[in-house]
């Protein structure tokens, strides 16, 4: 079996020091331009791999953030973990995804995992049920950055969208346009988001004097499978909705999926979704769109992530975005 290459192997065939080896590969401490250069022409010669790990022992430093995401499979969010990504990659810092599936037993267990790889910061769009374990990982000095949603008595930076409002805005436009049967397919009740979103919609609700019928709320589960259950549950209530609020864009695919699949008109309801829909503009729909800024998102965590890490003192910040009501139809 072949030697695996240390660093005194290194300083051997360099004729240099271990500690000189070590200021090079670290960029730490003076070494003369040609002592560099020699020490470097050795490690790729010698195809040299430095012990990341033994090095962050010895740095306590890791130079590694992991990210926590509810669903890799939804490009809003994959979208956000590829800006987070672009921004920290570019200071030097490794990422580590995870995908919770919106459990937090998994949740748990992911977090668990990052701090035992030793992370230097987490970002999480979380499912507010892991409150005590991220105030502890705080407590151990990890930088903490929540992303997408807010999780009550969690002392984090924040970097999120105004759900309420914007909800309200939009379903008031629909009171407006004299829907009054309109059925909501909102979120899990665990996760603060969905709670913003059928808050700002009930709002609209009360403000106009229109009564939400129990029967035209459907709660899904973010998902395209819970999207395709509210078809079956709203359009079964006498009279049916004439227009549908879906709180994630998910929900709102696998809504258009189920009419279609029980060969309904997808622009017979007028359709409201958190979230844009990429296929929109093949079918016939009566669509709008709560348009989400996931490159905002994600840069934006990824430079206060850093700057977190940089300063681990600076005073706790909290950055909104207010999300714009498109029509696309």
């Amino acid at each position: 079996m072949t030697k695996k290459l240390t660093v005194k192997d290194v300083a051997r065939e360099a004729g240099v020091s271990t500690a000189t080896v070590s200021r090079v590969l670290n960029r730490t401490g003076y070494v003369s331009e040609s002592v560099r250069e020699q020490v470097l022409g050795v490690v790729e010669r010698l195809k040299y791999q430095p012990n990341s790990i033994a090095r962050s022992l010895k740095q306590e430093k890791s130079y590694t953030i992991g990210i926590v995401i509810p669903d890799m499979t939804n490009p809003y969010f994959m979208t956000i973990a590829r800006h987070i990504q672009r921004r920290c990659m570019s200071a030097g810092y490794h990422l580590l995804f995870m995908d919770s599936e919106e459990d937090a037993g998994k949740e748990s267990v992911a977090l668990d995992l990052l701090m035992e790889k030793r992370v230097e910061a987490i970002v999480l769009a979380g499912t507010d049920r892991n409150r005590e374990k991220l105030e502890s990982i705080r407590a151990n000095g990890t930088a903490l950055v929540l992303i997408d949603r807010r999780i009550d008595g969690v002392d984090a930076d924040i970097v999120c969208e105004d759900n309420a409002n914007v909800t309200f805005r939009a379903v008031s436009e629909l009171l407006d346009r004299g829907h009054t049967r309109i059925g909501v397919i909102a979120g899990p009740e665990g996760i603060v988001t969905a709670r913003e979103r059928y808050e700002g919609i009930a709002a609209a609700l009360r403000e106009k004097s229109v009564e939400l019928d129990p029967a035209l709320v459907y709660e899904g589960d973010y998902t395209k499978e819970s999207g395709r259950g509210a078809v079956r549950s709203l359009l079964a209530s006498t009279p049916p909705p004439t227009a549908v609020v879906s709180c994630n864009n998910e929900m709102t695919y696998g809504f258009y999926l189920g009419l279609q699949e029980a060969g309904i008109d997808t622009a017979s309801v007028e359709v409201v979704s958190f979230g844009d829909l990429e296929f929109s503009p093949l079918f016939r729909q009566r669509l709008t769109v709560i348009k989400q800024d996931p490159v905002w998102i994600g840069a934006t965590a990824g430079d206060t992530v850093l700057a977190r890490i940089s300063e681990p003192s600076l005073e706790k910040v909290t950055k909104i975005r207010i999300p714009t009501v498109e029509a696309k139809s």
